[in-house]
């Protein structure tokens, strides 16, 4: 099948996806971001002072950590740790793959930003909301730090044109969609 008919096979009306398949692909770092997450909700429970700025560091380490099991998962991990990315850099491509990464990650940033490099101490409600949207994301897009779709399978009985080709498989090379380690 040539790509114009692959095209008009899968534009029919009667062409429908059957099926998938995935490949596993390693993110995972020595501490991931879960960890992270149970420790800030750890930090939120502790009677110390200082408990607001730990949970907000750590929710903050779980966000970049996800970010960057992404950018493992794309083949950017080893050029954004060469170049320094920052947060906003790694959200931005991303975000050019299509996975969800809400403008408010960049908001809730600047919390920490904050405490980091002007020394304020955050509210009690403000690392809440962090370490809430920073569990959602990560939620959100674990499935695709780890798991990559590496064929779609396409059906068409219906239609008497597509007789010999009644099932297609489209395999995705990984290197169309991934760049090397």
């Amino acid at each position: 099948m040539d790509t114009l008919e692959l095209i008009k096979y899968l534009e029919d009306k009667d062409t429908r996806r059957c099926g998938w398949g995935m490949d596993v692909i390693d993110t995972s770092f020595e501490t991931m971001p879960s960890e992270f997450i149970g420790f800030a909700e750890s930090d939120l429970q502790s009677s110390f002072d200082h408990k607001y700025i730990n949970a907000l560091s750590n929710a903050k380490r779980a966000l970049d950590c996800q970010a960057d099991r992404l950018l493992k998962l794309f083949g950017y991990y080893k050029e954004s740790q060469d170049k320094f990315w920052g947060f906003p850099k790694k959200l931005e491509l991303i975000q050019k793959f299509e996975i969800i990464a809400p403008r408010v990650l960049n908001k809730i940033n600047k919390t920490r930003n904050l405490m980091e490099h002007q020394y304020i101490k955050p509210k009690s409600d403000q690392v809440e909301d962090f370490l809430d949207i920073a569990s959602l994301f990560i939620a959100s897009t674990d499935h695709y730090a780890s798991n990559f779709i590496d064929h779609v399978d396409y059906i068409n009985e219906d239609n008497k044109d597509y007789e010999k080709y009644s099932e297609v498989n489209i395999n995705i090379p990984l290197s169309v969609t991934r760049r090397g380690h």
